[in-house]
């Protein structure tokens, strides 16, 4: 299920005279509302539009597009009018205009069956492999204009890693069953839930030196830094009880402008070790810019709340051991690596009209990103993502 703090999202937000309208896509039903109210209760970026739709969609039906508030926050107006529909579509490369992924094993999105949706844009599925099988898989997809880079980058990054014991490995591509459109990509499913969900587990020496061996791997051996180490990104396999590292959608070439300082690797271990002894991540509950791992480091004692395999003194003996070590090979002159991922760019767009000019001479454009009336009108093939809610409202 989804995180009702995470199932909700703010896509835009327009001010005409005295009244707000926000754009909310509901992660759960992935379905897109329209928010209207007046500026006196909905102020911009003050994030209320979501608290109007936690409130009143337990009320709306399959096929409403937007609803209107009044000053005191209550509900005056709920409209299905396909006008009123604020949904973008998005431009999904064809398998055909992709030849980095041609030699990928693939499988249909209608071969897909949802058993459990994980977060935004991220669903626990099965499918038949080849021996005829039932196979769990994660599905992690793009829906909106503003992470389909995002998976593009990270589905050909992790295609390219090398197999390794401590990275969860790729999969398959999804592929619309029309146009055979790249949607996402699967990777195998672990149960047992990752460190940020599962607290009970006994957490292992073992691991956290697994962290520390996978880490020196991605940013040394292969010159990837993984930008995202988290407590939410780490699993355990259970027939090898080896740490999986997993969510590589942040993940840059070490020394390239999208490797940010403050998202560093050595960093995230530091604030991930913590989160998952004390079980508080109030430190990183800021930007990343003014996260300081100093004031975890220079804690004189840890609160533990996890139930640990060996002594809290040598987690942290291991810890300080590798922080001094990464500081010298840091501060060394990087060395040449071999791994290359190859990410291509993105396949453009094919050209479509996007509307017709006084004369009846065709305008064309492309189709990056267009709203779901314009596709319709012009017959394209589109992708239903709307689907049921799994989550009772109303929601606190």
């Amino acid at each position: 299920m989804i995180a009702p703090s995470s199932r909700f999202l703010i896509v835009g937000e327009q001010v005409t005279g005295p009244v707000h309208t926000g754009q909310v896509i509901d992660w759960d039903q992935r379905r897109w509302y329209n928010i209207n109210g007046p500026l006196t209760y909905i102020p911009p970026e003050e994030n209320v539009d979501i608290d109007v739709l936690k409130r009143y969609i337990g009320q709306l039906g399959q096929t409403v597009k937007s609803i209107t508030v009044d000053e005191n926050g209550l509900l005056v107006n709920v409209s299905s009018d396909p006008e009123d529909d604020s949904t973008l579509t998005t431009h999904d490369p064809r398998l055909a205009n992709a030849p980095s992924l041609q030699s990928c094993p693939a499988v249909q999105h209608s071969q897909l069956t949802e058993e459990d949706r994980l977060g935004p844009t991220v669903d626990l599925v099965s499918y038949a492999d080849d021996a005829g099988l039932k196979k769990l898989a994660v599905f992690k997809y793009d829906m909106i204009f503003q992470r389909r880079s995002w998976i593009w980058n990270e589905l050909h990054l992790n295609k390219a890693l090398p197999r390794h014991p401590n990275i969860v490995p790729f999969d398959r591509v999804v592929l619309s069953d029309a146009e055979s459109r790249l949607l996402g990509f699967t990777t195998p499913y672990i149960p047992n839930g990752t460190m940020e969900e599962n607290k009970d587990r006994v957490f292992k020496l073992s691991w956290f030196q697994q962290l520390l061996d996978v880490v020196d791997y991605l940013n040394f051996e292969l010159g990837i830094a993984h930008q995202d180490i988290a407590p939410g990104n780490l699993l355990v396999e259970p027939e090898t009880d080896n740490l999986l590292l997993f969510d590589f959608d942040r993940a840059a070439r070490v020394n390239h402008t999208s490797c940010l300082p403050e998202r560093n690797d050595v960093k995230g271990v530091i604030f991930t070790l913590y989160e998952i002894v004390s079980q508080d991540d109030h430190f990183r509950r800021v930007e990343h810019r003014k996260q300081d791992q100093n004031s975890v480091l220079d804690l004189e004692s840890w609160p533990v709340k996890t139930k640990l395999d060996s002594d809290i003194r040598e987690f942290r003996k291991l810890l300080n051991a590798w922080v001094q070590r990464r500081k010298e090979q840091d501060s060394a002159p990087a060395e040449d690596v071999e791994f290359t991922p190859g990410i291509p760019d993105v396949p453009p767009a094919s050209p479509v009209i996007k509307y017709h000019d006084e004369n009846g001479v065709a305008k064309w454009g492309d189709n990056s990103i267009r709203s779901r009336q314009q596709a319709l009108e012009h017959k394209e093939s589109l992708i239903v993502w709307e689907r049921p809610p799994q989550q009772l409202a109303p929601l606190e």
